[in-house]
């Protein structure tokens, strides 16, 4: 996650770099994102941090410091669109935020320690209004609010929206509905599902975790 920190700052495509360390033989892939969720990566840390505790030697510091990036992720992600928002001028505060996906990982009905609830509950504070997709949930309440019905209805009208969950019906996005059916084309992409040259090319404000900018 720092990396791609990093290569935002410098202008580097994490993806690209990932594409290519894949050439590299027994290579895994482990992709940034919003944030880790799930009944187990950020519960079994936890768990190990617990036990290494008792001897306080600093054992695992490097999990304890893995963890605080991880939880970090939520807000880093609403730092990108308040960024995002004020290329064109507009505050957080009174904007309508489409949030697309729920659930902690692809293609699952799961929202257990989803990082989606931070970053609604970071909006909230920001006094932005928020709509809520995810295929695995329609119109249903979750993390206090009612979710879309579609996607078309969630975009419709909205100043920007988040790609948080990297499910399939997301990768087919084309940048150029996301231009005529929000009210403002600001868009930050957590799971590298938009492709950043289709994105300029379609007149996007982009921003995407690991992205840099367009």
């Amino acid at each position: 996650m720092k990396l791609a920190m990093l290569f935002e700052k410098i202008g580097i495509d994490t993806l690209k770099v990932l594409e290519a360390c894949d050439k590299k033989y027994n290579f895994q892939i482990h992709y940034p994102g919003a944030g880790v969720g799930g009944p187990c990566l950020p519960v079994n840390s936890y768990q190990l941090l617990n036990s290494a505790r008792r001897l306080d030697d600093g054992v695992l510091r490097i999990i304890e410091a893995a963890r605080e990036i991880n939880e970090h992720m939520p807000y880093h992600t609403v730092e990108l669109l308040i960024d995002a928002l004020n290329e064109i001028g507009k505050s957080v505060k009174n904007s309508t935020v489409a949030i697309l996906g729920a659930s902690y990982k692809p293609n699952v009905r799961d929202i257990q320690l989803a990082p989606v609830e931070e970053i609604i509950k970071k909006l909230t504070q920001l006094e932005a209004k928020i709509k809520i997709y995810d295929p695995f949930y329609k119109s249903v309440e979750i993390f206090s609010h009612k979710t879309e019905e579609n996607m078309f209805d969630a975009l419709s009208g909205a100043d920007a929206v988040i790609i948080v969950t990297a499910h399939n019906e997301f990768k087919d996005i084309d940048p150029t509905l996301l231009v005529s059916k929000m009210k403002t084309p600001v868009v930050v992409d957590t799971r590298g599902v938009i492709d950043m040259r289709s994105a300029k090319k379609a007149g996007l404000i982009f921003r995407g975790i690991g992205r840099g900018k367009i």
